[in-house]
């Protein structure tokens, strides 16, 4: 373990009434694997900044903990013994989780089973967080209306005249022109038509592949609540599945029959989502800032969002159809 972090866990362990039983182990940026001897924890640390997302988290944790639906599983909260759902310090906070054994899989190894748990879990979740009122939440409408279209244009071609020498300059280039027609094709439908009076219940915001803890047990554990917002459950559905229904069509109307047998979807919001969910992967401002800065390290990341909006490029018709005739499949 590293010596700075030493003090943080003996604190954390003082907090919640554990005694370690042998080095933490690093799993990903912030997340721990603590042995202790009244059980093995996962620690996830935040930065004194993160003090909302952390209280977000714990609260979706406990709110769903709550329900005992069957039909989705999360990760159980762990309290400190003073009973607060997560341990803050001078400089930084934690939130502990029972420690979950399993494996992280890519999609495409998703047999159909899997997929309509998926399905059936994200419905389950949804029906869940219908009840449950996060103050101050961000919404995805309040993000989509504070996008500047122009301004997203001009730091794009911007990036461009400030390649590294040590990046591919080519594949910017491509990028960026896919962006900015992903842009041009999903801005206008992702604002002028939302979905008025949709109360913008809290969803995952994370639904994918880096999310889900496979153990043998259907549904897989979901991870990581910190991103969590309010939107239309329509976008989470479509965002979840971004490049599924044109890959594999019958993995994504399993995932999609299996969500409609638990909750309905709202016909008349399909086409918004596609555009609000295929904006998505024009913004991804991150990707290009983090290979502007670093581009050996970032290079899979480019490659990866690349491949993602190149394939939803042109697809919004085909999108939309597909989910159409989903929904009017899963109509009574």
């Amino acid at each position: 373990m590293d010596q700075p972090l030493r003090a943080p866990f003996d604190a954390i362990c003082e907090a919640y009434a554990l005694k370690q039983s042998g080095p933490a182990r690093r799993i990903s940026e912030r997340v721990w694997h603590l042995p202790t001897a009244s059980g093995d924890v996962a620690v996830k640390l935040y930065t004194a900044g993160q003090h909302t997302r952390a209280n977000k988290e714990a609260t979706v944790l406990t709110h769903l903990a709550a329900h005992g639906d069957a039909r989705f599983r999360v990760q159980t909260l762990q309290r400190t013994a003073d009973g607060a759902p997560a341990w803050t310090g001078c400089d930084a906070q934690a939130m502990l989780t029972r420690w979950e054994a399993g494996q992280f899989r890519t999609y495409d190894t998703f047999a159909p089973a899997e997929w309509r748990a998926l399905g059936a879990s994200l419905a389950a979740l949804h029906l869940s967080l219908d009840r449950l009122t996060l103050r101050a939440l961000d919404t995805i409408r309040a993000r989509l209306i504070t996008i500047d279209a122009d301004d997203t244009r001009r730091d794009l071609l911007d990036a461009i005249g400030h390649t590294p020498r040590d990046g591919d300059g080519a594949l910017l280039r491509v990028f960026v022109d896919v962006c900015l027609r992903m842009l041009d094709t999903h801005y206008p439908g992702s604002i002028d038509a939302f979905p008025a009076g949709d109360p913008q219940h809290p969803i995952h915001n994370d639904y994918n592949q880096f999310n889900y803890l496979f153990d043998g047990t259907l549904p897989p554990i979901i991870l990581d609540w910190e991103a969590a917002i309010g939107a239309p459950r329509e976008f989470e559905v479509i965002r979840c599945l971004n490049h599924l229904p044109l890959e594999a069509p019958d993995l994504a109307a399993a995932f999609v029959q299996a969500y409609l047998q638990v909750r309905p979807l709202h016909a008349d919001r399909i086409a918004w989502a596609v555009d609000a969910a295929c904006l998505q992967h024009a913004l991804k401002r991150w990707v290009v800032q983090g290979w502007l800065n670093d581009a050996p390290r970032f290079a899979v990341h480019l490659h990866g969002a690349m491949k993602m909006a190149s394939t939803l490029l042109g697809a919004r018709g085909r999108l939309i159809d597909f989910f159409s005739r989903c929904l009017d499949a899963g109509s009574p």
